[in-house]
């Protein structure tokens, strides 16, 4: 159904209508611009069997999907971002589940945004499990927003996206074998490379237990640990990239949503499990995207 993958690179987003899914599509668009990325929107068309006929009724997306792409390459509207491409800009009416399309979707893309909506965990188990669905099951890292019709106190209430005075965040954990060290390549690689395409900073944190403040010198100022990653290795691989290191003490979850607050992005690993099962088990990469007032990017 999807062409193969982009050789400039793919960033697909998920586009319903909703408040949620706009914020995702401007945060979208202003990424895959400062990237070179092309940018695909899907609409997935939910397909409603009628009782007792054998047919299917569609929900129309007003504005058309079409209308929409429009607006971003420069037509009359009130889009706030700045125009893209007409050539790196495609819209695509996709019929079958949202979660289905945008799994499948991921295959070829490099980078899949999605909104959500809700900010409770357990009410999310039901409105989110879209975004959960596909941060599960995806191919390529995925990026998920919340709506913030209700933000946090101190919460930004623009779009952040990731730019010179806008950091990316990057959560790393000591590799404690080979598979975990590829997976913090993996995290690494995928912050660096958004970090760098949007002129962004780029910081690693790592987050240590509480208890290793005894062993550091005083209370919630942990001593000078190494960052588990080679940040000369990442400045050489992103020429002009700024990297600093920062450890933090305490609750991984309270600790990353509390230093991202003004980012424009926070990189962290996706959980091994995923659905709304992960969700309602309190699944701490799920925690993470429901409290955290900034996009939040998950990498297996």
């Amino acid at each position: 159904m999807y062409p193969s993958r982009s050789a400039d690179g793919l960033v697909v987003v998920g586009y319903d209508g909703s408040a949620a899914s706009q914020r995702a599509l401007v945060w979208a668009a202003a990424v895959s611009r400062d990237l070179g990325d092309e940018l695909r929107i899907i609409h997935a068309v939910e397909l409603d069997l009628l009782p007792g006929r054998r047919s299917h009724a569609l929900r129309p997306l007003s504005p058309s999907l079409e209308m929409v792409a429009e607006t971003m390459v420069g037509g009359p509207s009130t889009w706030p971002g700045k125009p893209l491409a007409r050539s790196r800009v495609r819209a695509v009416h996709a019929f079958g589940g949202p979660a289905g399309e945008l799994v499948d979707a991921s295959m070829t893309a490099d980078l899949v945004v999605l909104g959500t909506r809700g900010r409770g965990r357990a009410r999310s188990a039901l409105i989110g499990s879209v975004s959960s669905a596909v941060a599960a099951r995806a191919y390529c890292p995925v990026v998920v927003l919340h709506d913030l019709a209700h933000p946090a106190r101190g919460a930004r209430r623009d779009v952040a996206a990731p730019g010179p005075g806008c950091e990316v965040v990057c959560a790393v954990t000591p590799a404690a074998d080979s598979a975990h060290e590829g997976r913090v390549e993996r995290l690494v690689s995928a912050a660096g490379r958004v970090a760098a395409g949007c002129s962004a900073p780029l910081r690693l944190v790592t987050v240590l237990p509480s208890t290793a403040a005894g062993r550091s010198g005083g209370p919630g100022r942990p001593g000078p640990r190494p960052v588990p990653y080679d940040t000369e290795g990442l400045v050489r691989s992103h020429p002009g990239l700024e990297v600093t290191s920062q450890t933090l003490l305490g609750d991984p979850v309270e600790a990353l949503t509390r230093t991202s607050r003004d980012a424009g992005l926070l990189v962290i690993g996706a959980p091994h499990t995923g659905g709304v099962a992960a969700v309602l088990a309190g699944t701490p990469a799920y925690r993470i995207i429901h409290d955290a007032t900034c996009p939040v990017m998950l990498v297996h």
